[in-house]
């Protein structure tokens, strides 16, 4: 193969791991905000996050100004609805102490004793 053949393939392979980039940021965006929707804020969080690295090796590669700032501007859109999620996944899962049973007497020192349990998220 000569000089200009290779060079050839070697962009063909660039724009195919382009496209790629492209086509899985997609994929894990349409994903997050299905969990999301349907209140799976656990399992949509790691889908955004996935998505903004795709998203964001994807812009590294873009040429065109408007179409890298438009791919952005979107993927800040998903990176500030990860964050409100975050915030609520911390808070739900932040160790809570309930009664086992009907006895509401305060919890002994270290949260350890008859009739409570650590909450979960």
């Amino acid at each position: 193969m000569n000089r200009d053949g290779s060079y050839l393939l070697s962009m063909l392979i660039v724009c195919a791991m382009y496209r790629s980039f492209r086509e899985q940021a997609i994929e894990y965006v349409k994903q997050a905000a299905q969990e999301d929707s349907a209140g799976n804020y656990a399992k949509a969080f790691p889908l955004y996050m996935n998505a903004l690295e795709y998203f964001k090796t994807y812009a590294k590669y873009e040429n065109n100004y408007k179409i890298r700032e438009a791919v952005m501007q979107k993927a800040n859109e998903y990176l500030r609805r990860a964050e409100e999620i975050r915030v609520v996944l911390m808070s739900s899962c932040r160790p809570r102490y309930k009664p086992t049973s009907g006895d509401h007497a305060a919890m002994p020192k270290g949260g350890e004793g008859r009739g409570w349990q650590l909450g979960t998220c």
